[in-house]
């Protein structure tokens, strides 16, 4: 244990006799603790804050995976300066983009560098707005990784606001707005599926995704196209398998099995990391990891349709897109955009020229934070799907 960080202050928030922690026994939770309420803040502890901020913690807080099992989840959470709103101040739940499926890539982790990825903290944070960033299931605290399964990253995201609102100070009210990059995009859009019937108490005022894969068949067809691609498909293969108790040879080739399993030991936290596993997919780049039409072999067939398409059940969607993404490819995400215009939901869409995957919540965060400050105070809700011609 290191003695430097024994100093840290742990907030008397847990149901047990709160005591300091280092970084890495923080995310230990003791027997039983996952069972009650979901969104009940278990742990806290100080963080350095974002810029921006008056106070940062990392938390960890009950939730329900897919199956409707208690888990409990990891994640940081900003506070704006101090200063009290009428009705409470309102509150953004981040999603991450892909960071890996082993327990130790949780951005929670490294909580400068987690600040410094969510898109508009500081805009958010100087309009008085709370953000809770999830590290979604399994990732920090131990257990099995969510990855790409819409349910158990919405509850992650939905009971990250219920245990930002029990911060001290804190000061929530019951209005909240999701907002997230690629996986998180993905969580962003599963969390408008599911907040009505998960947490009626709270009201979702709008959901904004960039990059965000809908249309999973699609992704891990193409999964050949490019090393990220072949890493997206084996993480999911991966993280499939465990959450659902399907074999891995059932949708990876037998021969990539080892390499799939070695993937998903590491992170995409950092430019050596991306490089590791760039450099492990390599052998598979004519290939890919999974077998022929991997997408319709039973089992995986409805796992993959379960958790693509998530309708939004009428809560207004910003949808950014690059038009150089080759990962979550521009023409996928207009046939969903239409998809969403022709069942009435109100979509703002924006298509970057010339942005990549990753670029493209830099080049939108202005736009996108703007769009969900005007959903969080009730403005009109705008829609661009007559525009679009959709």
């Amino acid at each position: 244990m290191r003695t430097g960080c024994c100093f840290a202050l742990l907030l008397a928030v847990a149901l047990w006799p709160a005591r300091a922690l280092c970084a890495d026994s923080f995310y230990a939770i003791p027997d039983g603790a996952r069972q009650g309420p979901p969104g009940t803040l278990l742990k806290a502890e100080p963080v350095p804050p974002p810029p921006g901020a008056g106070a940062a913690y990392r938390i960890i807080y009950r939730s329900r995976n897919h199956a409707g099992r208690p888990v409990a989840i990891s994640g940081l959470v900003a506070l704006p300066p101090a200063g009290r709103t009428a009705g409470g101040r309102p509150l953004v739940a981040w999603g991450h983009g892909t960071s890996g499926v082993a327990t130790r890539c949780a951005p929670s982790r490294n909580p400068p560098q987690a600040f410094a990825r969510i898109g508009g903290l500081a805009d958010l944070l100087g309009r008085g707005v709370i953000v809770a960033a999830t590290d979604y299931g399994g990732l920090g605290e131990a257990g099995q990784h969510s990855y790409l399964l819409g349910t158990s990253e919405a509850h992650a995201m939905i009971d990250a606001v219920r245990a930002a609102r029990r911060l001290p100070g804190a000061d929530a009210g019951e209005r909240y707005a999701a907002w997230g990059f690629s996986q998180g995009g993905h969580a962003a859009l599963f969390t408008a599926a599911t907040a009505r019937a998960y947490a009626p108490e709270l009201h979702l005022a709008g959901v904004a995704a960039a990059a965000a894969p809908t249309e999973l068949r699609r992704l891990l067809r193409e999964d050949v196209g490019t090393l990220p691609g072949q890493v997206v498909a084996s993480f999911a293969a991966w993280s499939w398998g465990q959450a659902y108790g399907l074999p891995l040879d059932g949708i990876v080739r037998p021969q990539a099995i080892g390499t799939v399993d070695g993937i998903a030991a590491d992170c995409s936290l950092d430019p050596a990391g991306d490089v590791a596993l760039g450099l492990s997919a390599l052998g598979y780049a004519q290939t890919g990891f999974l077998r022929s039409a991997a997408d319709r072999r039973p089992g995986w067939d409805q796992l993959i349709a379960r958790n693509s398409n998530p309708d939004p059940k009428g809560v207004p969607v910003f949808f950014a897109q690059g038009s150089l993404d080759s990962l979550v490819e521009p023409a996928t995400t207009r046939d969903y955009v239409g998809r969403l215009c022709r069942a009435g939901t109100s979509v703002t869409y924006v298509e970057v020229p010339w942005a990549s995957h990753g670029g493209v919540v830099k080049a939108v965060a202005p736009m996108a934070v703007s769009w969900l400050l005007a959903r969080l105070s009730g403005a009109p809700v705008p829609n661009g799907c007559s525009r679009a011609g959709r």
